[in-house]
């Protein structure tokens, strides 16, 4: 039962990064973009961290070195683990409000568009990092919203 949910989960990850990639393809022309394997990794790391989920990012890592990049294989792997942990170890260490919540978003957005921030920076980029940043914590904020218990008494 425990392959079983873990084959699942890794299954469902690469079924995010695919969706990711095929909103990334429609929105080829625009620097604004949507990135759900983010917010989904983002949620794991702030609610639901556990070991349970490592061959997941793992494997989904793999899968995206493998069919979609030309980084070595793993290097992928290393960033979605590396931003899982990183995550989670700074959520735990600071208060729990609105800012630092944000701050720990961007931190995150910030190491997955790394290297669109290292090859072309300017202001510009990290504009269209912090914008991303915005775009994604609201649709967060709202998947975070919408998947708890009692819907109706949230508030955007």
């Amino acid at each position: 039962m425990k392959t079983l949910r873990n084959s699942s989960y890794i299954f469902l990850f690469i079924a995010v990064l695919v969706i990711e990639l095929l909103i990334g393809i429609f929105t080829e022309f625009s620097d604004i973009e949507i990135l759900p394997f983010l917010i989904l990794l983002f949620y794991i790391s702030i609610n639901k961290f556990s070991n349970a989920y490592i061959f997941a990012f793992f494997f989904s890592g793999i899968y995206y070195d493998l069919f979609y990049t030309s980084n070595y294989f793993g290097s992928t792997s290393a960033k979605f683990l590396s931003i899982e942990i990183v995550i989670n170890f700074i959520n735990n260490k600071l208060n729990d409000n609105l800012i630092n919540e944000f701050l720990v978003f961007f931190l995150a957005v910030a190491i997955y568009k790394f290297e669109f921030i290292i090859y072309s920076f300017s202001f510009i980029q990290l504009t269209n990092v912090f914008l991303i940043t915005v775009i994604n914590y609201f649709l967060f904020k709202l998947i975070n919203i919408t998947l708890k218990r009692d819907v109706f008494k949230k508030s955007i």
